[in-house]
């Protein structure tokens, strides 16, 4: 039996279909939920998520990007839950669209930036002998 015939014929990758902005952000929430329940959440890299509450402060972020732009929002030990839950819920009523239009923006520079970097690197293919 050939090597075809077992393991198939090669076909197109197709990308992974990347998430909208506010698709991330609604993932980051459930993500969020989970590690105030004690779960453990890991990233695309397999580390552990960072809580966006930290230090006393609430500081979302929607992949690399922070959500009010380096800002960030106090709030007091042990009422985590009840200001994620109103976080979310301000969220679906559209209160947050100006501040992902801007993290919009950004990723759209950034992926042209690294789209960019990425041509610049590009080697000529060698031949095979």
């Amino acid at each position: 039996m050939g090597f075809f015939d077992t393991y198939g014929t090669p076909s197109d990758i197709k990308a992974d279909k990347k998430l909208a902005t506010d698709e991330m952000l609604a993932q980051g929430i459930e993500q969020q939920e989970k590690l105030l329940n004690g779960e453990e959440v890991l990233n695309a890299k397999g580390e552990m998520m960072r809580s966006w509450f930290r230090d006393g402060r609430f500081m979302p972020s929607i992949g690399i990007f922070g959500l009010f732009e380096g800002k960030a929002l106090a709030f007091k030990k042990g009422a985590e839950k009840a200001m994620l839950a109103s976080f979310k819920k301000s969220f679906e009523d559209g209160e947050f669209s100006s501040f992902i239009k801007i993290v919009d923006g950004k990723r759209e520079a950034n992926t042209a930036k690294l789209t960019e970097a990425r041509g610049k690197k590009a080697k000529p293919a060698t031949k095979s002998k």
